[in-house]
């Protein structure tokens, strides 16, 4: 039982208008989170951890093109018998994909609603226990080298958001550098927030390139500004090629404020070539230096670790695609917490039933489309 040339033809487009309707649906969906990240951060949703049922959407598109398949063989056989046109005088294909898009819709806004989206609607001064955390991050060029699985900054942003998840009410700020060093986020138990600019950094952002170490500490420092003189900590992520100051005299000057550095190494001795790009982001090749030769980023460990020496704190080799967070958050759990104050959303309006309203709407519509076409 095979479709006849019509039929396939009529399948394919049925194929191709689905698989446009997914593309559609899944562009949207990313320029809706794209939007309230930007734009409306107070916008949040209550169940973060089910956000894969999305994907069963894809997973229905497929099945319901393998049952529509099977209909239509089922169809041409009959036909094949002189039946077609006696037992399905008006059936309609096309209108099957219809409903089934309508009916995709409604449990999309289904799987939305048991997210949960809520809206913050009042911001209110509350008192938390934790510690101070800056994370100071190196965008210099040499932070795209991908000699650890992937390039150097992604696993860097991939590592604090690992350190964020691990921690309760403490206050993290942001701290970029490379040449130069500049406060990105100020202290903050908004992690939401913090997300937002860790997501935005690339090394474009600094125009003076380099590694400044020890400039990021003392700018590190200076975000600990009106925070309580104990509990702090500077988490240095970089790979290590100073070439600007002194990091270990700015570690030991952070330590006689009582604050301790920790490091994080990412890069491993062996290193790898700087890739260079377009202004589009396309790959040039690599960054050659005065002899003609691609430029070798490599792990600096001894200055690493006689900075995490001279600070008091820990220091830590990244591994392919992964980062030991555990001396870190072991430290910052092992503090005295003190008590800070914060402004942020403490009220949200849940906004859940709009989502399911909408859902109904749509089965009811789906409902109400017949399978057959009207009489000529």
């Amino acid at each position: 039982m095979s479709l006849n040339s019509k039929n396939i033809k009529s399948f394919q487009a049925m194929v191709l208008g689905v698989f446009i309707a997914e593309i559609v649906f899944w562009v949207f969906v990313t320029v809706a989170v794209l939007f309230v990240n930007e734009f409306a951060p107070h916008i949040e949703l209550h169940r973060n951890d089910l956000t894969l049922l999305l994907f069963a959407l894809p997973i229905a598109a497929v099945s319901f093109l393998i049952h529509l398949k099977w209909k239509m063989k089922c169809v041409t056989a009959l036909s094949e018998e002189k039946l077609g046109e006696s037992t399905f005088p008006r059936l309609s294909m096309g209108r099957e994909v219809w409903r089934f898009l309508i009916w995709r819709l409604a449990i999309a806004m289904i799987v939305v609603g048991v997210l949960g989206p809520k809206v913050g609607s009042k911001l209110q001064e509350v008192e938390s226990q934790g510690s101070d955390l800056v994370i100071a991050i190196d965008i210099s060029n040499s932070m795209m080298a991908e000699d650890l699985g992937m390039d150097r900054m992604s696993l860097a942003k991939r590592t604090v958001e690992r350190v964020l998840a691990k921690l309760g009410s403490d206050r993290v700020g942001l701290v970029i550098f490379a040449g130069q060093a500049y406060v990105q986020c100020p202290l903050t138990t908004d992690y939401s927030a913090l997300k937002l600019f860790l997501n935005t950094i690339r090394p474009d952002l600094i125009a003076i390139q380099g590694t400044a170490l020890g400039e990021a500490i003392d700018v590190s420092v200076l975000a600990f500004k009106n925070s309580p003189e104990s509990n702090r900590s500077i988490l240095l992520i970089t790979d290590g090629e100073n070439h600007e100051d002194d990091p270990v005299a700015a570690a030991a000057r952070a330590r006689e404020k009582g604050i301790s550095v920790h490091i994080i190494g990412l890069a491993t001795p062996e290193g790898a070539p700087i890739p260079k790009y377009d202004k589009s982001g396309r790959k040039l090749g690599f960054i050659q230096g005065t002899d003609g030769s691609p430029v070798v980023s490599r792990l600096e460990e001894t200055v690493l670790v006689a900075t995490a020496t001279a600070g008091d704190g820990s220091f830590t080799r990244a591994k392919k695609s992964f980062v030991n967070i555990a001396p870190i958050i072991n430290a910052l759990n092992s503090a005295e917490k003190t008590r800070t104050s914060n402004v942020r959303f403490t009220d949200y309006d849940h906004r859940f039933q709009i989502f399911l309203f909408i859902a109904l709407c749509l089965v009811v519509l789906e409902t109400v489309i017949p399978h057959i076409t009207s009489r000529k």
